[in-house]
């Protein structure tokens, strides 16, 4: 199974959702290398009834990523994270942060003794 491509029955009992699983992992590549893992790779974070999260680790370039298994075609990824849907909105309008931003925060603090709350607030 490719990615992106759905399976018609996926398993119900634990034992052939893992047996899924496995034969998924080992069909995928590293992003950074493109060498295929091992199931070795692989080491189980979360696990629901319709997705699992995996984190991967190439034994090849040492690099580190995540992985996650739907295992219904009705699954959908949950968005994490402290903001409101209208904070995310309001957020999404604005430009990627660049790396010239980056510089200015590392500029910024790197003579800065004091309180941040102090810094941060409007």
């Amino acid at each position: 199974m490719e990615q992106g491509q759905t399976q018609s029955s996926v398993p119900q009992d634990e034992d052939g959702k893992r047996r899924l699983v496995l034969k998924l992992i080992t069909r995928l590549r590293c992003p950074a290398c493109s060498r295929l893992y091992s199931p070795e790779d692989f080491a189980l974070l979360h696990r629901w009834p319709d997705a699992w999260v995996l984190s991967a680790h190439c034994r090849h370039c040492d690099s580190s990523s995540h992985v996650v298994v739907f295992l219904t075609a009705e699954a959908r990824a949950e968005a994490l994270g402290d903001l409101t849907v209208e904070e995310s909105q309001a957020w999404s309008d604005q430009p990627p942060i660049s790396a010239d931003d980056v510089l200015d925060i590392h500029a910024l603090l790197q003579g800065f003794e004091g309180d941040f709350d102090s810094l941060l607030s409007p």
